[in-house]
Parts: structure tokens; C-alpha cells; sequence
């Protein structure tokens, strides 16, 4: 109820009230009593008034703070309702719109009247779960967006309109990126001086030429490196054209001077701390050499953010030195000093590589302190495997333990080494891997994401043949008296001849380098051929596969296996391998059932299509010729419908085959 305030009519009223109430006191009265009881009276009344009128005025002010709250409540209602964005409040938790401006139902009512809801629930759970677009399209508009997660808010524009600075704030954001010319010591060390200088001269033209087109400041701090710095917006035209500076580089470049020179970039983004996306930055340079070179690695600064690839489409260049090995040979030592218990562990279901990188290491790690184990599942070993464990056990030069067994080994101080994997998801035993604090890894694939949150120390070198050989090259930098035992030799020798297809495919100067030491070792091809045997069961399922196989393209086959049928993986491996070797195949793919819920498919090429980048997309993984992934919960039929959906966009973006 509103309260009645008084004008001024009513107080000159209220006076000639009072007035006249107090002179007929003073009329009437005959002593003083009265009319000091009426000034007392009178003067009272005054009193009541002026309060009554201050608690009026004190209300007055109060109502007019709130009547400017509801006018500007409403005015920046009508200017939601009115400016040409959109703003679309969602569930912080399921992502579920709860309200939107009329501008968003004008954007995304269907031509039948209803509101899409599905469809922006989508688009904020994408860029929530870290894709580093800032931009969607929607019947053929680009819009820019951005969301504020902390407060539920996602808010677009057509990208069409309007100036960036009174626009999305999100493209004004900070990059830094951080550009390595791979290889270029290797090359250079054997050119003369005029030659390196005209390399320099390409190299710093090129450079200029790209930065300038983008309006990029950058700065040359090395010989082969160089650091460039500039907005999203422009990180953003580069993403969308999937940095085809790559392939100029690696074109131009072949072409001029036909030197195996390629760029590899890291590149971070985000808001205020500069420091923070330096370093993230610097990382993701080192995923991509770690990957193998010639590709860029783009990742937002922030927790769980999601890493970007782009190119990888040649074979990796970049080369190991031996300086690097001895002095990842001199970390790993000293790190073992420091521990009790070593176990080193290799992917899931054991290949031959896995399980000699394993051995190679327990070997290294022996040498150094007394416990030391190789760790391995026996319910989960393919014939060949079981086969090596069994002469391991009888040879007793290696000390082996199960899953089961480690897991009651394991103190605070023990160190776990992981082999020929970097991924989390893809070692021996989750159980086991979340006992430890330390882990080192010793790898020969490119690196992804699900890398080991608390390793210490990564030997991750892309340009080795296997995981075999790294070890094998880490031994003979630790100069040991002690010698390899024959099979021990024998079994790196194999997960070498396993990875390499018996040395003609990945194979390098070091490889044979690695081979010629492992015979001096006493390695045997007949243990060899031993333990690889095949058996008929398997060469039939073998045969089976490589008959089931069908061409994608020209140069590509993809075989299934029967649906009621479970395949191992190292059968799947061999029909990949065997279609392989083919005339006119550059790449193969073997789709198999390995457990009643889950597929398995095994990816070969040869060096022109990187099957990893195609794993990768399903959620495996592997080296540029070599790769897989696992799926669960899909049969064999919709596994190679996803494959041939993830082979045709990739073939489309990078034409990497004829069509």
C-alpha cells in the first residue's frame, strides 16, 4: 500500500488549523493552564508532522532506487531483445538451454516453427569440452561466439556485421607461437658455408613473407628458430585453413633445394597470463617433434584443454642424435639410483616389440640396482608371446612378475618405466599404473594426448624403428660389464625385425647400427623364428582376413572379419602387414572382433597416408605407417562404416591419394 505523502497545500492547512485551535484556547481560557496546555498540544503535533513527513521522504528516496533498478532492468531486457545478438543462458551441469533472447530464436527456429534447442546444446558442449573455434556456421551464416562457463552464458553474432573491436572480445586474446625449422643441423652439417647461407636467406624470406600476409610480429632467436606473436583472430584464419603453411614450406623448399626440411610450430592462446601461454606453447612445440615434425600442435592455455593437430603428412624427419641418447641414458641412471624397485611394463596385449623393450630395459635398469622387473598379464598373451615368456622363465636371466604380483611389489619408492606406449589408456594395467608417483617413458611413436601426467623423463623418438631399438641403444651407451644374455639379445632382435617387417620398412643407418651390436650380443635367428612361428590355425584366420579384403580406392584395402568371430590382434597385425606388401598398396586396414564387445582395427601404410592421424580420430593412435585403435560397444560392420567415414574426410582435407 502506498503511503500518502503530503504537499504543500496540506501543510499550509494543517498551520491555519493549529493556529486557530490556539487562539480560541487563549480566547476561552481565564488562567494560563489552558493555553500552555494548548502551545503543548499544538507544538506536539508540529513535531509528529515533521517526522511523519521525514519518514516519508526517507521511503520516497527508497522507492526511486528501486524504480531506476526496474527501468534499467528493462531497458537492458529490450536491448537484449533488440541488438543483433544472441544470448543463450544454459544448465552449467547438462548443458541444457534455460532461456534465450529473441535474436537466437530469430537464428534457430526451423522453417517448421521449432526452436532448435539440440542443436545449440551441441554446439556448447563442444566448445565446453575444449574445440578451439570460436566460430560455427549455420545455414550458410558464420557466426563468432563465445561462452562463459562460470556463469552459464553463450553469446553469438553474425561475423558478417559489425567491427572485431565491438565484437567478440575472444578474438582480441593473446597468442604466442613458436615456429622450428626440423632438421636443420642434420642439413646443414653438410653443406659449405654459401650453400647454408642461401638455406638461411629461403628460410627468413619465407618466414617474412608468411608473418607479413597475416600481419604477424614475429622474432628470429635462432638459427632454426623463431617466435611470432599476434591475436586469435588471425590464429583463427589459420586454423580454418589447417595451416597449409606447412605444405608451402615443404613444397617450396623440395623444390628450390631438395633438402628434407619441414616446419614444425606450437602454438597457445588465452587470457592475461602471457608467461603461462609462452609455456604451453614451448610443450606443444615438443609434442609436435616428439610426433615426428613437419606439424603444428595448437592448445588453449587453461586445465583440460584439448590439443589441436594439424599436418603430419609426411614421413618423420626429424632425426636422434646419439647425444641426445647418452644423455637420456645419464638421466634414466640417475633417476634409478634414487629409487628401490623398478617395473617396466609395455602396452596392452604384448608384441614382440613390447615385450623386448621390456627386457631391454629390466636389463638396463639391472645393472644399476637389484630389483628389477618385467611385468606382464597372462591372461592376456598371444601365442608367441606365451612362447617367450616360457624360454625367459627357463633362461632366468630376467626377472618376471605378473599384474597381480607387481601390484603387492610396489612401495612409495618404486619407479614404473612404460615401453612402446605413451598413452595411459593403452598400458598393461590401470590398477597398476595409478601405485606410482614416477613413471619414465621410452617410446618410438608419435606422442598424444593421455600422456602420463607424472612422468618424470620421455625417450619418445618417432624417427626409431621400434621401441626395440631405443633400448637397445641405451644399453650400449651404459657400457655395463655385464652382457646381454643370448635370448635376451634375441628378443630385442626380434621386436626390431617385428616393427621393421624383417628390416624393409622404418629402417635407418642406426637400425642396422642396433642389429649389428644385438648379433655381437650373441642374438640368434633361429630363437627367432622359434618364438615368431605362426601356427595353422592362426595362418588360416590370416588368409581368411587377407580374402575377406576389398579395395577403398585404388591403392587402399580395408578387410573384415566375420562378425561371430574373435580375431587376436597379432592376426589382425599380419593380414595388414601381408596386404601390404601388394603391388600398388599404400595403405591397409584390418577391422576384427578381439572381445564380444569390442573391435579392434590395425592400420598399415607405406609413406604417403598417415594412418596414425586416422587412428587418432577413433580414438587410437600408433606412428605414421603403423597404427590402431580399439572400439567398444560397435559391431564390425558399423566399425568400418566410422573408418571409411574417417578415411574419406581425411583423404579430402590433405589429398594425400588420387581419387
Amino acid at each position: 500500500m502506498k503511503r500518502f505523502r503530503f504537499a504543500t497545500i496540506h501543510l499550509v492547512m494543517i498551520g491555519f488549523i493549529l493556529f486557530s485551535i490556539l487562539a480560541i484556547c487563549i480566547r476561552l481560557a481565564h488562567t494560563q493552564t489552558p493555553i500552555l496546555l494548548a502551545s503543548f498540544l499544538v507544538v506536539l503535533s508540529l513535531v509528529a508532522l515533521l517526522y511523519y513527513q521525514k519518514e516519508s521522504y526517507e521511503f520516497s528516496e527508497l522507492e526511486q532506487v528501486e524504480l531506476l533498478n526496474d527501468q534499467t532492468e528493462v531497458n537492458l531486457k529490450n536491448l537484449l531483445e533488440q541488438m543483433p545478438v544472441g544470448v543463450v543462458q544454459f544448465d552449467q551441469e547438462t548443458n541444457e538451454v534455460e532461456w534465450f533472447n529473441p535474436y537466437s530464436e530469430l537464428i534457430f527456429t526451423s522453417e517448421e516453427g521449432e526452436f532448435e534447442a539440440d542443436l545449440i546444446q551441441e554446439i556448447i558442449s563442444n566448445k565446453r569440452e575444449g574445440d578451439a573455434s570460436q566460430t560455427f556456421e549455420f545455414n550458410g551464416n558464420k557466426y563468432s561466439s563465445y561462452i562463459d562457463s562460470s556463469s552459464g552464458i553463450f553469446y553469438f553474432f553474425d561475423s558478417s556485421m559489425g567491427n572485431r573491436q565491438l565484437g567478440d572480445a575472444a578474438l582480441l586474446r593473446p597468442v604466442i607461437g613458436i615456429i622450428s625449422i626440423d632438421n636443420y643441423d642434420d642439413v646443414t652439417d653438410d653443406l659449405s658455408d654459401a650453400e647454408t647461407s642461401q638455406i638461411n636467406s629461403f628460410i627468413v624470406n619465407f618466414i617474412s613473407n608468411f608473418t607479413k600476409t597475416k600481419n604477424i610480429f614475429y622474432r628470429r632467436v635462432d638459427m632454426d628458430r623463431f617466435y611470432f606473436f599476434t591475436d586469435y583472430a588471425v590464429l583463427s584464419s589459420l586454423i580454418e585453413d589447417k595451416f597449409t603453411v606447412l605444405e608451402d614450406f615443404r613444397k617450396q623448399v623440395k623444390e628450390s633445394y631438395k633438402l628434407p626440411l619441414t616446419l614444425s610450430m606450437g602454438v597457445s592462446y588465452g587470457d592475461d597470463n602471457h608467461q603461462q601461454i609462452g609455456r604451453i606453447a614451448l610443450q606443444n612445440l615438443n609434442t609436435a617433434l616428439v610426433r615426428g615434425g613437419d606439424q603444428v600442435v595448437v592448445c588453449e592455455n587453461g586445465e583440460y584443454k584439448k590439443p589441436l593437430y594439424f599436418g603430419g603428412g609426411s614421413v618423420s624427419t626429424v632425426k636422434r642424435t646419439r647425444t641426445r641418447t647418452r644423455a637420456m641414458m645419464t638421466a634414466i641412471s640417475d633417476h634409478i639410483k634414487g629409487v628401490d624397485r623398478v617395473f617396466t611394463v609395455g602396452h596392452k596385449n604384448l608384441d614382440m616389440d613390447a615385450l623386448g623393450a621390456a627386457v631391454g630395459m629390466q636389463f638396463f635398469a639391472s645393472n644399476i640396482i637389484e630389483e628389477a622387473y618385467v611385468v606382464y598379464d597372462p591372461n592376456e598373451m598371444s601365442p608367441d608371446i606365451k612362447r617367450a615368456i616360457k624360454r625367459l622363465q627357463e633362461e632366468g636371466r630376467t626377472k618376471l612378475v605378473t599384474v597381480a604380483q607387481a601390484l603387492h611389489m610396489v612401495t612409495e619408492k618404486s619407479l614404473l618405466i612404460m615401453v612402446d606406449h605413451s598413452k595411459v589408456d593403452l598400458t598393461l594395467s590401470d590398477r597398476l599404473y595409478k601405485k606410482f608417483t614416477d613413471v619414465i617413458v621410452v617410446d618410438h611413436h608419435r606422442r598424444d594426448s593421455n600422456f602420463p601426467e607424472n612422468a618424470i623423463l620421455s625417450f619418445i623418438e618417432s624417427g626409431a624403428s621400434s621401441a626395440s631399438e631405443l633400448v637397445s641403444e641405451l644399453i650400449q651407451f651404459q657400457n655395463s660389464k655385464r652382457r646381454l644374455s643370448k635370448f635376451q639379445a634375441s628378443i630385442l632382435m626380434a621386436g626390431i625385425m617385428l616393427d621393421t617387417k624383417n628390416f624393409s620398412a622404418s629402417v635407418t643407418s642406426r637400425t642396422f647400427d642396433v642389429a649389428s651390436y644385438l648379433r655381437s650380443q650373441g642374438s640368434d635367428t633361429v630363437e627367432i623364428q622359434n618364438i615368431s612361428q605362426t601356427d595353422f590355425e592362426e595362418y588360416r584366420l590370416v588368409n581368411e582376413l587377407i580374402l575377406r579384403g576389398r579395395k577403398l580406392y585404388d591403392n587402399i584395402i580395408i578387410a573384415s572379419g566375420e562378425e561371430g568371430t574373435i580375431y587376436s590382434k597379432v592376426t589382425a597385425s599380419k593380414a595388414a602387414d601381408t596386404m601390404l606388401s601388394l603391388a600398388g598398396i599404400e595403405a591397409t586396414f584390418v577391422i576384427v572382433k578381439v572381445a564380444p564387445d569390442k573391435v579392434a582395427i590395425s592400420a598399415r601404410s607405406r609413406s604417403k597416408i598417415n594412418v596414425q592421424r586416422m587412428m587418432e580420430e577413433l580414438g587410437g593412435g600408433g606412428h605414421f605407417t603403423l597404427a590402431a585403435c580399439q572400439l567398444s560397444d560397435v559391431t564390425v560392420a558399423q566399425a568400418e562404416q566410422s573408418l571409411i567415414t574417417v578415411i574419406d574426410n581425411d583423404l579430402k582435407e590433405n589429398m594425400e591419394v588420387a581419387r
